[in-house]
């Protein structure tokens, strides 16, 4: 047999071997090691949970095994050894009945991802029949690749009644705190299943039940449609990191009813950061929600509001202009036509003069109604007249796509109402009816006819009053309207066309005059088929009343008048008119100077005429200090604007007599003068 010799290649395999012997022997006594400090800690742990009289389990979810200590079987009178094939099933059955729900809730939420740790007390079964309370602590202490639990591990103490007291006493303080937060706490875990945390508020309790525990994408049944694609996308948003985010959107209950929530979430993540879940809080905000709107609503007709009086009074400045304008116009048109006879050709110009100015002064008219600066007066008003009227001013705006028929009975009577309306009600009526067929075109009819209550009536008509009414039916051929329009049609404000096309005031502007005239207002409409608006007003018997013509009347007592008026057209014109009427007048352009004037020579004058909107002072305020000088002056006033007039305050609450309102005729002027006069006993007459 050969010698051993390191250099051979015999004795390079033993030395090879020799290395791998050493690193083994050296990696065992490694683990030896390893194992006696392992040893060393769960007898230390062992010590730690006998010293604190706890004991220790394990519960392996896969094998549905459990491990206990001694001190965990001793609690409950047993040995380890009675407890060598311990299920979650054996587990359950030393537990006390009442309390299994409970202990069902709580681990649901541990392996649902609804909490972190497990704390429950609860009554176990004694070897000796009676039943003892413990308190488990534990927590999951292994997932897989997933996040699906694997294994929970945990401790279990003893209660003497002292600390079953506090701890009983601490968990009811924390769930009535939990309990009255004015919302409900939830958590979502990674695979998407959602559970309610606290006593849900009475909005969520049938959602709460519906949805326990359900996964998250039919949770998402309760969100408003509209919103579940922003609140999808807030739940993406979340999952890519941690970070927090506030919602708002709408959910709607099994009864239908939907309420308004704000969501306070937020993600969490493990420490390897694999995505654990969200955690939030829902409360309702419907009421909030609704007054933010009705607070934009007020603030949007608001604006709306002070839009229509700066219109108004701009468009009551131009009348007032307009009527200084026409002042003249008119006044010298009357001189001019009384002063000529019927055959001089002169005569057929100033008559048309007249009459144009009669139609701007009726124009002036309706803009001040509309500036509210003039209130509507009532008088008997012929329907068909309006309609003839209406038609004639609408047909040039008409697109030739849409065409008008007119079913109008010419025999109708009239009724009682403020004719400048009636023309709004049916020139709102048909420009309506125009832009619901404006793209389509079609057919506008117009329809008018006497009725009572015992007439053949649409079936959405009202039920009138015993008596004889006038029927306006406005129709169109257009679009029509569905039930939630018709409900709202007549709000103010409320409109479906765009804001170029109208602000909403329309209709309700309809419905109030015809309300104001005692008479009501329908609509009837099918969705495709067009609209159709019905108004009903009151007839009142015709008793035409021959009005004379009224004819200039010449100064019946000697007067002095002081007229003032800042408008040199005005001034020139009326003391034309007043010197042809037999009267001294004295023309001031300036209540200053004319109170100046009177001031000096107070007996001179027996009568004031001053115009009312004037620089530095009104005449109302000249007036007054008239008054002061000479309490018994008699005053007209004149105006093309009556807005500072408070129509319902007597006139001599002011100290005037009698009021003119531009253009003033001259056979207005002169009968205001004598029956002025005549009241003030003159002195002298003529």
């Amino acid at each position: 047999m050969e010698s051993y010799k390191p250099d051979s290649p015999q004795g390079a395999d033993h030395g090879v071997a020799d290395g791998l012997i050493a690193a083994l022997e050296r990696k065992i006594a490694m683990l030896e090691s390893r194992v006696s400090t392992a040893e060393q800690s769960a007898e230390a742990l062992e010590a730690a949970l006998e010293t604190a009289q706890a004991g220790w389990w394990e519960w392996d979810l896969e094998r549905d095994t459990f491990r206990i200590n001694k001190r965990w079987a001793a609690m409950t009178g047993h040995a380890p050894g009675e407890f060598d094939a311990l299920t979650i099933e054996k587990w359950r059955e030393l537990c006390h009945p009442d309390d299994l729900g409970a202990i069902t809730q709580s681990l649901d939420g541990l392996l649902n991802g609804g909490a972190e740790i497990l704390e429950l007390a609860l009554r176990v079964l004694h070897k000796s029949g009676e039943w003892i309370r413990v308190l488990d602590r534990g927590k999951i202490t292994r997932r897989d690749q997933n996040g699906k639990p694997l294994c929970l591990a945990g401790s279990r103490q003893a209660l003497d009644g002292e600390c079953e007291s506090q701890a009983q006493k601490a968990h009811e303080e924390l769930q009535a705190l939990i309990d009255n937060i004015p919302g409900a706490i939830y958590h979502i875990d990674a695979t998407g299943k959602a559970t309610i945390r606290s006593k849900p508020p009475e909005f969520l309790k049938a959602l709460a039940a519906d949805h326990h525990g359900t996964p998250l994408i039919d949770t998402f049944s309760m969100i408003h449609q509209d919103d579940r694609n922003m609140v999808a996308e807030a739940y993406s948003k979340l999952k890519e990191g941690k970070k927090s985010l506030t919602l708002i959107y709408r959910i709607v209950t099994p009864d239908g009813a939907l309420h308004w929530i704000e969501d306070h979430m937020r993600s969490s993540f493990q420490d390897d950061g694999h995505y654990e879940g969200l955690e939030g809080l829902l409360c309702e905000v419907t009421e909030r929600v609704a007054s933010q709107e009705e607070n934009r609503r007020l603030e949007s007709q608001l604006r709306k509001a002070q839009r229509l009086e700066t219109i108004g009074t701009l468009a009551g400045g131009i009348a007032h202009d307009f009527n200084n304008i026409l002042t003249p116009i008119l006044g010298y048109s009357e001189m001019g036509l009384s002063s000529i006879g019927e055959d001089d050709p002169m005569h057929e110009y100033f008559s048309e003069i007249m009459l144009a100015a009669e139609r701007a002064q009726k124009l002036v008219a309706q803009i001040l109604t509309f500036s509210k600066a003039e209130e509507g007066k009532g008088e008997q008003v012929s329907i068909q007249e309006v309609i003839a009227e209406a038609i004639q001013l609408l047909r040039p705006s008409l697109p030739s796509t849409i065409s008008i028929e007119e079913e109008i009975d010419s025999s109708c009577r009239k009724v009682f109402a403020d004719p400048t309306q009636m023309h709004q009600v049916v020139v709102n009526l048909c420009t309506n009816a125009f832009h619901a067929m404006e793209e389509t075109g079609g057919v506008l009819r117009i329809g008018l006819r006497e009725v009572n209550e015992q007439s053949a009536m649409p079936s959405t008509a009202p039920k009138l009053p015993e008596g004889d009414y006038i029927e306006l039916s406005v129709s169109d051929s257009g679009t029509g309207m569905d039930e939630t329009t018709i409900e709202r049609i007549f709000e103010p404000f409320f409109t479906t066309k765009s804001i170029e096309k109208g602000a909403g005031l329309g209709l309700s502007v309809v419905h109030g005059i015809v309300a104001a005239a005692n008479g009501q207002l329908n609509v009837e409409s099918n969705q495709g088929k067009g609209s159709t608006f019905h108004v009903y007003l009151p007839i009142v018997e015709n008793k035409p009343v021959a009005k004379a013509e009224e004819k200039p009347q010449a100064a019946k007592y000697a007067a002095n008048v002081l007229f003032i008026d800042d408008e040199p057209a005005a001034i020139h014109m009326v003391t034309i008119m007043m010197t042809k009427l037999g009267y001294n007048i004295r023309a001031e352009n300036s209540p200053l100077e004319a109170l100046k004037l009177f001031r000096k020579q107070p007996d001179q004058f027996d009568l004031i005429i001053t115009d009312l909107t004037m620089p530095d002072m009104t005449g109302l305020q000249l007036t007054t200090e008239l008054h002061k000088i000479s309490p018994s002056i008699p005053v007209i006033l004149m105006t093309g604007y009556g807005k500072i007039i408070d129509h319902d305050t007597p006139l001599r609450h002011y100290g005037i007599n009698r009021l003119l309102k531009k253009p003033v005729k001259l056979a207005q002027l002169a009968s205001a003068v004598n029956e002025v006069l005549s009241s003030t006993n003159p002195t002298e007459v003529i």
